[in-house]
């Protein structure tokens, strides 16, 4: 069985695209580890609001599982990475916090939704 749970900051906004019928979400998760940070990029599918409702800085717990990505660059090197793909996001961030946070975009006015403390997002 392959399953994750960490709690972490969001590191900046989230980045949601469409990829044909499905809506993919990513973001980084900055998780403390002792006195170091371990940095994950985090990806979920089909949960298009968590932009409305998270920005850089929040704070959440995510459920999931890991995945190594592999590839080749044009050059030849070969790369990998451990990434985790998220089918629960909890918001873990007060909403007296969240209300001094940055817009989660451009286009949202500074007084966002308020959002639901402790909302499980599931894919």
């Amino acid at each position: 069985m392959n399953q994750t749970i960490l709690s972490g900051h969001l590191t900046a906004d989230i980045e949601t695209r469409k990829v044909g019928e499905h809506h993919l979400s990513k973001f980084t998760l900055a998780c403390n580890e002792g006195e170091r940070v371990v940095f994950l990029p985090v990806q979920s599918w089909n949960m298009p609001h968590l932009s409305e409702y998270l920005s850089k800085g929040s704070k959440v717990l995510v459920s999931g599982s890991l995945k190594q990505d592999q590839w080749e660059t044009d050059a030849g090197e070969k790369r990998s990475r451990i990434l985790l793909t998220a089918y629960k996001v909890e918001f873990l961030t007060p909403l007296a916090e969240s209300s001094t946070m940055q817009p989660a975009s451009k286009t949202q006015t500074a007084k966002r939704p308020a959002p639901r403390p402790r909302y499980r997002a599931s894919a």
